[in-house]
């Protein structure tokens, strides 16, 4: 082999090096980034009345503010107070720290310290929570954060609970500790 051809080869070894350094290090295609957010609105001291098919008020929230982005479906709702209702009265008292509603399911996540009370009971159902999804349109919901749950003399604690507000049942389910105080 002649030096020419060494030169050559070592320029072509050469020449790979440098386009595979280059190829890793630089020709990478751009990594796509979420773009900023850019449409949304957000509403302040709102109260926001949901209705049924049959045009009766379903549900009530109230909140210092309300965010929404215009391509998701979710509202962020801060300090939520929400109502729900039957045969136009109310029914439920729910409040939590923040909640996500999605607008195309028509469920509410509640988080952060849920605190609820049945309102049309000489005695009323309060149950407390760390977090709790609700279907508005079923009235039914569901955790598995613990709860417990207080009526009258009856108190009731565990792990999971799925919850039907519109008949006022209450299953609780998981390390349950139940306890009923008598009346003397």
């Amino acid at each position: 082999m002649t030096a020419q051809n060494k030169q050559i080869a070592l320029f072509a070894v050469i020449a790979l090096v440098i386009y595979a350094v280059w190829s890793y290090y630089f020709n990478r295609e751009e990594i796509k980034k979420d773009k900023p957010f850019t449409k949304g609105y957000s509403v302040e001291q709102i109260e926001m009345r949901m209705t049924n098919e049959d045009g009766e008020l379903s549900t009530k929230f109230k909140s210092p503010s309300l965010i929404r982005y215009t391509d998701s479906p979710v509202l962020y709702i801060d300090a939520p107070v929400v109502w729900t209702y039957e045969n136009n009265r109310e029914h439920w008292l729910i409040k939590a720290n923040k909640a996500e509603l999605n607008t195309q399911t028509n469920q509410v996540e509640l988080l952060d310290n849920v605190n609820a009370r049945s309102l049309d009971e000489k005695e009323p159902i309060v149950f407390v929570t760390k977090n709790l999804m609700l279907d508005l349109t079923s009235k039914k919901a569901q955790t598995s954060d613990g709860i417990s749950m207080q009526q009258a003399q009856s108190s009731m604690q565990g792990q999971v609970a799925h919850i039907d507000l519109k008949n006022k049942i209450i299953e609780v389910n998981n390390n349950v500790k139940a306890i009923y105080k008598s009346i003397k």
